[in-house]
């Protein structure tokens, strides 16, 4: 609410200063007699400049004086910002059980069983092993006891988290095993549970926090540097003011957190056993659950030990009794007796194409969702699994985009996404960080592209005023002809360079900000000031000087008003473009 309320307040400000300019230009153009336009476009540009620079004045200092006196977050200030963070993830992870129809109809009846001695270390030693100094803490309202050898994966709260002496687990499956599927579905438990806890000991249940390894670079980033700036990028209201200066370091540096880290086979080869070796060394205190494919993770072991007295649960295949309830799970009438064939099929051919292939939530869900009439699963025709595959996803893309014309258009940009994730200069990869798409367009195209729209919005907008004003004078028909093509040209030619140097000046002074992994929630606060007060500055000289010199013919006469003016504006739109 308070962030809504903030961009109303900077829009309205926005709005204000641009109609102040338009009822400037207006003013000074139709007013009479035309010797004084000079005299009113300084005084009125001078008000024009109290508008657009004191409200901002008065907000920056009124924060400064807010945030000086205190120099870390309060114990209180920490304990609420966990505490909206829990309750921020735990909505946004239920939205994601829905979208992804985990729990629709009911959860996959995948087990888990201890992994083997490849991977794993003794599951009598981790239940027994000594306690540490790096040990987090007992989990308030959980029973002590030891993990068992297998269970199911939505037991995996009470069952396993809760019952690490360590705090460290490890969840290995192949492809489409349901590694990421078990880690949401313990995210939302460990919420659950932190809920029911009484406030006197909630501070002392850690909040579990989603985060993908494949953009962690452990040869240059430490865990808990890496951990601070993601988080302060994921959830920015952990930066308000409400909060303190650090209260992102704080809930990693108390252990506050819990670390449910997704994707250890996504890093390259040469990452792997030093990411795991970082998390040992200096995830101290924190508790930490990890996915990864079980070939990868016995690979990144052969140059290190892992995490030590980690519990690592191995995701078995789902059986075909299993799957044929799965499937049929809350149908009725028609379209059960059409799946129940299904079923029939998968039980009674255990070593067919339909068995081989439904083993894995990925696989059984995208044949759930293949339309109410299954009976192409059935086809003669589909006789090996790369073929059933390929005919899941086919139907997987029918069901999400019937349009014959929207599924092509999504299959296009669906291709470029794989080729880009597959061509990537550090290697192929099966981890979409979103983050990364803007760098797969060269940045001179997005600076050229930006530098063509501001500029024919600059020329749309200041050929016609200059045009209809000259008109005045030479002739109304001057205006509209010679007049409008000319200062439309003058005006594009000057906003495509307003453009290029708004985007240049935008990326190389904002460039340490967003490569920098140790920055603090303070320092990337005050980059982004200085970025929207600089790139504010720069532009708003730009357009000043432009106007003032006459390479774009002014709206108002006289060089000091119209460079006011101009800088004005061109300080609202640098601080928009920065902001």
């Amino acid at each position: 609410m308070r962030d809504l309320a903030r961009r109303a307040l900077v829009g309205a400000w926005v709005l204000a200063v641009v109609l102040g300019a338009g009822a400037v230009a207006v003013f000074v153009l139709s007013g009479r007699p035309p010797d004084e336009q000079d005299h009113r476009a300084t005084v009125w540009a001078t008000l024009l400049a109290a508008l657009a620079f004191v409200p901002p004045a008065v907000v920056w200092g009124r924060a400064r004086i807010r945030a000086r006196p205190a120099a870390v977050s309060t114990r209180e200030q920490v304990d609420a910002a966990a505490d909206l963070l829990a309750d921020r993830m735990l909505q946004d992870w239920s939205r994601q059980v829905a979208r992804r129809g985990i729990q629709t109809p009911a959860p996959v009846r995948v087990r888990w069983e201890w992994a083997d001695e490849t991977v794993a270390a003794d599951r009598q030693e981790v239940n027994y092993s000594p306690p540490l100094g790096t040990d987090p803490h007992p989990l308030p309202g959980t029973s002590p006891g030891e993990v068992l050898s297998s269970g199911l994966v939505t037991r995996l709260h009470d069952r396993v988290y809760t019952k690490l002496r360590h705090g460290r687990l490890v969840l290995v499956g192949g492809p489409g095993a349901g590694k990421t599927a078990a880690m949401i579905l313990l995210l939302l438990e460990a919420l659950r549970h932190r809920g029911q806890v009484p406030d006197g000991e909630r501070a002392r249940v850690p909040v579990p926090v989603w985060l993908t390894l494949g953009g962690w670079n452990p040869d240059t980033t430490g865990v808990r540097e890496w951990v601070t700036a993601t988080m302060a990028r994921d959830h920015p209201y952990l930066r308000a003011v409400d909060f303190g200066p650090d209260a992102v370091a704080q809930l990693i540096g108390t252990g506050r957190v819990a670390l449910f880290l997704d994707g250890l086979d996504e890093m390259p080869d040469r990452l792997r056993p030093k990411a795991l070796q970082r998390l040992a060394a200096e995830a101290v205190g924190l508790r930490v659950v990890v996915t990864s494919r079980p070939d990868e993770y016995r690979a990144s072991l052969q140059d290190g030990d892992g995490l030590p007295y980690a519990a690592v649960v191995d995701l078995r295949p789902v059986g075909p009794p299993a799957a044929a309830q799965y499937l049929l799970e809350g149908r009725t009438g028609s379209s059960r007796q059409l799946w129940q064939q299904v079923a029939d099929r998968l039980q009674a051919d255990s070593g067919g194409v339909l068995a081989q292939v439904l083993t894995t939530p990925l696989a059984l869900s995208l044949a759930r969702a293949a339309g109410p009439d299954p009976s192409w699963l059935l086809s003669p025709r589909i006789t090996t699994r790369e073929a059933l595959h390929g005919r899941l996803w086919d139907q997987a893309l029918v069901g999400a985009y019937p349009d014959l014309t929207e599924r092509a258009h999504a299959v296009r940009w669906l291709a470029w996404i794989a080729h880009h994730m597959n061509t990537r200069p550090t290697g192929a990869t099966r981890d979409l960080a979103w983050w990364h798409i803007p760098t797969w367009t060269p940045r001179w195209h997005l600076q050229l592209l930006a530098g063509l729209v501001v500029g024919l919005g600059v020329g749309l907008g200041v050929g016609p005023g200059d045009g209809l004003g000259d008109g005045l004078v030479v002739g109304f028909v001057f205006g509209l002809g010679v007049g409008f093509v000319s200062e439309l040209v003058s005006g594009f030619v000057f906003g495509l360079v307003f453009g290029l140097v708004s985007g240049l000046v935008g990326d190389v002074w904002a460039h340490p900000v967003a490569t920098s992994s140790s920055a603090t929630p303070r320092s990337v606060y005050r980059a982004d000031i200085r970025t929207q007060i600089v790139v504010g500055l720069v532009v708003g000289l730009v357009v000043g000087l432009g106007l003032g010199f006459g390479l774009v013919p002014g709206f108002v006469s006289g060089f000091v008003s119209r460079f006011v003016v101009g800088f004005v504006v061109g300080f609202v739109v640098g601080f928009v473009v920065g902001f």
